[in-house]
């Protein structure tokens, strides 16, 4: 009689523990359904960009700059490697910064981050800053048109007042921070 009890009480248990399992299972199964159906959407609302790494972002930076204007490119020769991030000069008070996800020092197999362009407000060609972020945004995406980079960073100014970031879907954001001395302007790219 005790053994019947104990086989049933195991019998129950195991039932039990099956069945605690398989709910369990379903229960994550959908959660990661949810998860994957919540990322869809965010790649449709905000678009997404191929991954590139350091080297490949600042070469189209560099493009941009060369085909299109009269500006300086970024160049190894001006380049500071300061809290893991490439700080490249371009010209006295204006810098391409460079920020990789995972910062190795090898720029060439580094991924890209997000890309900002920092300006002191003293230097003497401040003026020049507009251009050299649409040639940013253009390198980071070159699919996006004159008017909507003229659009994303008059949004981004407005929105920098609550933090938030421009963004039109194209896979990149763009965000704007302004201190006493100087401003930035950054470029936060969305992968897939």
């Amino acid at each position: 009689m005790k053994n019947k009890k104990i086989i049933i009480i195991c019998l129950i248990m195991i039932i039990l523990a099956i069945v605690i399992s398989l709910g369990v299972k379903l229960y994550l199964n959908k959660d990661l359904e949810n998860q994957r159906q919540k990322l869809q959407e965010t790649q449709e609302k905000y678009g997404w960009v191929e991954k590139e790494t350091v080297d490949v972002l600042v070469a189209k930076f560099n493009t941009e700059i060369v085909d299109s204007s009269s500006l300086n490119p970024a160049s190894t020769d001006y380049l500071t490697e300061d809290n893991n991030q490439y700080w490249y000069g371009l010209i006295d008070g204006i810098y391409l910064v460079v920020v990789p996800e995972k910062y190795t020092g090898d720029k060439s197999t580094e991924i890209v981050d997000y890309t900002l362009l920092y300006v002191d407000k003293t230097s003497k060609y401040e003026s020049d800053a507009i251009s050299y972020i649409k040639h940013l945004i253009k390198a980071n995406n070159s699919n996006i048109t004159d008017n909507e980079i003229d659009s994303l960073l008059q949004e981004a100014k407005v929105k920098s007042t609550s933090g938030e970031t421009a963004n039109n879907g194209k896979g990149i954001s763009i965000g704007y921070i302004e201190k006493n001395d100087s401003y930035q302007f950054q470029v936060l790219r969305s992968y897939k």
